[in-house]
């Protein structure tokens, strides 16, 4: 298969940034993957808060333990999500077309220049 189309696959399906780092370009694959790690971490952090007040709220009998309340309480909470929540969903989501996009182009160039090395 062609290195291109590995690191493509890489970073499309594995990580923002493993298809650089497959192909040799540690400082670049960096720059993809560090943003999309702190993004995840503050994302899930938020979503495991949420979460836990949520649980909380089941075990004190504030919110019955009935999956339509629990579901309407989830959509309610996913209508007023905070703009660093939509911003960190965002980073992840560039992250990992541009980084994808990039390996791709990257491996397709490094090829090009392979090919024409005597």
């Amino acid at each position: 298969m062609d290195r291109s189309v590995v690191a493509l696959l890489l970073s499309g399906l594995v990580f923002p940034g493993t298809g650089q780092f497959y192909l040799g370009r540690r400082a670049r694959a960096c720059l993809f993957i560090l943003p999309t790690l702190a993004a995840a971490i503050y994302f899930f952090k938020q979503v495991l808060d949420s979460a836990s007040l949520m649980v909380d709220d089941v075990l004190r009998g504030a919110l019955p333990a009935d999956p339509v309340l629990i579901a309407e309480r989830l959509h309610q909470q996913g209508e007023t999500a905070s703009p660093m929540m939509n911003l960190a969903a965002a980073v992840m989501l560039v992250c990992w077309l541009a980084s994808a996009l990039d390996a791709w182009l990257l491996g397709r160039a490094m090829a090009r220049g392979a090919k024409a090395a005597p």
